[in-house]
């Protein structure tokens, strides 16, 4: 996030959203969130008064974006909730500002880059865990595709060797979840977990909006679903119980072979993707939290067909996931 590139026919999953009980809560703060109006995009976001202003000023240009489908919104930013420090973790929260600074108590001893993958763990799990896939990865210094919305420049290219790809969706009912998560280097917590960043620079927590027509700028107006690395981590989390966040996570496991799987982020817990980590998050419908750098080089490459067309993509909820009750 936020490299605005995305695919050509692509399912979004219906995915019910989960029950949260409903307690006592403090005034939302968002009510005190003020307004800027960025006029180069001709938005309005809303921001923490408790940020800088100048830093609010260098995030916001740094990180905003808005995409359309004609008069339909497909993406656009819709607040800026914090910023964690350069060198700092951060504790989660299911509510406004979601990710702040971690005090000295709340630290870890770890930093993103100490969860890592492993290609021997992803071929252990069960397959169907995940999508094993064969495809040349060849970055933008070799080849550049067209990629309108790429945030971070040119584009390259997966040249895969398939027609069509079903990634299968990892849930918080799924069987061994978390063993599949440490396989793929990722890590999910939960309400007031501290996460273990120290990333060499500020880390904006950013809330966009998924609209409507999100889908069909993918797929009018974006060239294939996209995959990228770079070397700042993210955490990707939901707005609210009606966002369905689903992020993509792959692995190379040979020259010329990768595994790719999806994990449903549930409302009240968020995703660490550490830096260099393969990832999307196209799938995802409503807000969605996530953590960012200001824009930075990245290895950005739009998947293809051997024909060079968009590789279609979608969602697998099979039963073999523990998923009767949910399909495409």
């Amino acid at each position: 996030m936020p490299t605005i590139t995305s695919a050509a026919p692509q399912v979004n999953v219906p995915i019910q959203p989960q029950a949260v009980q409903q307690t006592n809560r403090p005034a939302d703060l968002q009510e005190s969130y003020k307004e800027r109006h960025l006029g180069d995009l001709g938005i309005t976001v809303k921001y923490n008064p408790a940020i800088p202003e100048h830093q609010v000023d260098s995030s916001l240009a740094a990180v905003s974006v808005h995409r359309t489908v004609g008069d339909k919104l497909g993406m656009t930013t819709h607040a800026l909730h914090s910023v964690v420090e350069s060198g700092k973790d951060a504790v989660l929260s299911a509510r406004a500002p979601f990710l702040s600074n971690a005090s000295p108590a709340q630290e870890t001893a770890e930093t993103h880059k100490s969860i890592t993958s492993s290609a021997d763990a992803i071929k252990s799990l069960p397959d169907s865990s995940y999508l094993k896939t064969e495809g040349r990865w060849l970055d933008a210094s070799t080849v550049q595709v067209p990629a309108p919305g790429n945030v971070f420049g040119a584009s390259g290219l997966f040249a895969s060797a398939e027609t069509s790809l079903e990634i299968p969706l990892v849930t918080p009912a799924s069987p061994n979840r978390d063993d599949i998560a440490a396989a793929f280097g990722v890590r999910i917590f939960d309400e007031g977990q501290t996460i273990p960043l120290k990333f060499d620079g500020n880390l904006n927590a950013v809330e966009y909006e998924f609209g409507k027509a999100y889908p069909q700028y993918r797929l009018d107006v974006a060239n294939g679903f996209f995959i990228e690395t770079h070397d700042f981590p993210h955490v990707f989390m939901p707005a609210s119980e009606q966002s369905e966040i689903v992020i993509t996570i792959g692995k190379q496991l040979e020259e010329n072979q990768f595994a790719m799987t999806n994990f449903l982020v549930p409302h009240g817990s968020g995703i660490l993707v550490p830096g260099n980590t393969i990832h999307a998050d196209a799938f995802s419908t409503g807000n969605i939290i996530a953590m960012l750098t200001h824009c930075t080089e990245a290895d950005v490459v739009l998947m293809h067909q051997p024909d060079d067309s968009p590789l279609p993509i979608k969602v697998d909820t099979s039963e073999r996931l523990g998923l009767a009750e949910w399909h495409v």
